[in-house]
């Protein structure tokens, strides 16, 4: 934590911002929290703890913690964007679920190795990358008949 306050605190100088009461809050509440959140789920979660923070401010805040690589933003589909904290945290992708908005955390070395391979053949210099798979989870899956079509894995349909 103390690496992550002392990151968003250089980031805030360099942007000609203070670390403030209610950055220090929304820092706090960012990091102590292991699952994807909103925007307004962090408002809402500030306000149950006391703090006066408003949601242009979470925002704003949010955007400098994203630009900082102290936050991943992931979106969703439908518009909505979803955050986790990612200081200390390896590199995963996402699985999202269309139907609950279940989300599935996944790391496959293969696809990393692929996306090497494909940037290298495009001499491509990789700063960042995500990876979002959306389909339905398996409770969800049951409920959608063009999910139950596709053959499971190393599988071939039709023989």
């Amino acid at each position: 934590m103390k690496r992550a306050r002392e990151k968003f605190q250089a980031l805030l100088k360099r942007n000609g911002l203070k670390l403030t009461k209610q950055r220090i809050a929304l820092l706090d509440a960012v990091y102590a929290t292991h699952r994807h959140f909103s925007a307004e789920d962090l408002h809402r979660d500030l306000q149950k703890l006391g703090h006066s923070v408003s949601v242009a401010t979470v925002y704003r805040s949010l955007n400098l913690l994203v630009e900082g690589g102290l936050v991943q933003g992931l979106d969703v589909g439908k518009g909505r964007v979803l955050y986790e904290h990612t200081l200390g945290h390896e590199h995963h992708d996402h699985m999202v679920c269309l139907d609950c908005g279940k989300i599935t955390e996944f790391q496959s070395p293969e696809i990393e190795e692929l996306q090497d391979v494909a940037a290298r053949a495009h001499r491509f210099v990789t700063v960042s990358h995500s990876l979002k798979l959306f389909g339905y989870c398996s409770h969800c899956a049951k409920k959608h008949p063009i999910a139950e079509e596709r053959p499971a894995p190393n599988t071939r349909s039709g023989a």
